[in-house]
């Protein structure tokens, strides 16, 4: 395990935040996230400026709409340089299909968002699905792998059974947690649980944003084995 596998979830509000942070951790890192809370009060300028720490930037919009709407708001992320971004599989095949050939021809590759970490089987039931989390997860994953999308992103309890059925997929994977806490997060697995799953990407926010980021990001690496 290396940083190359750690994307840090900024979930910031304003630039000064995110450029401190960055500033203190960018070397510690192989990516950076940048979610709702960052993206909905930020200028494209603003962005743009985070390209100056030489990290792919994973554009975490979660799109959700109409195919027209979904592909035309993918091609608007053209001259944000940005390298990844995120759409809900619920969109289904012929949105993703097209949103993924509009996301290739400007070099950015579409990772698939299944069901959040935030969610276990009750929720589901809740919002009237007749599946439990792991079938729900195994049925967006294949329109996933048929719109050739880069990856997904999922629990890292998912992982093996999605390598198994589209072991293309990249896996990236939020919901690492380093102890047992007490929040909105449900799926977990520590960072060393879920390389051994075989997690392509972890995606780590308050475990390095709380505290000392840079301790925080060391001892995450020396708890990988």
């Amino acid at each position: 395990m290396t940083n190359k596998n750690i994307f840090v979830a900024c979930d910031v509000s304003s630039q000064k935040e995110i450029l401190d942070l960055l500033e203190l951790i960018h070397e510690d890192i192989s990516g950076i996230k940048i979610g709702l809370q960052y993206i909905t009060q930020r200028s494209p300028e603003e962005i743009r400026e985070l390209s100056k720490f030489k990290k792919p930037i994973f554009y975490d919009g979660k799109f959700f709409d109409i195919k027209n709407t979904l592909v035309e708001s993918i091609k608007s992320l053209k001259d944000l340089n940005v390298n990844y971004a995120t759409v809900h599989l619920l969109n289904g095949f012929d949105a993703l299909k097209a949103a993924n050939e509009a996301a290739e021809k400007i070099n950015l590759r579409l990772l698939g968002v299944s069901i959040l970490t935030s969610f276990e089987n009750e929720d589901l039931e809740n919002l009237g699905f007749n599946n439990k989390v792991e079938a729900q997860v195994k049925k967006l994953i294949k329109i996933a792998m048929d719109a050739n999308l880069h990856g997904v992103i999922c629990s890292p309890l998912e992982i093996k059974m999605i390598k198994e059925i589209a072991p293309r997929l990249k896996c990236f994977t939020p919901g690492i947690r380093m102890k047992d806490t007490k929040d909105d997060q449900k799926r977990t697995m520590s960072a060393n649980e879920a390389i051994k799953e075989g997690s392509d990407c972890l995606i780590i926010g308050r475990p390095i944003t709380k505290g000392d980021p840079k301790e925080n990001i060391k001892n995450i690496l020396l708890s990988i084995k």
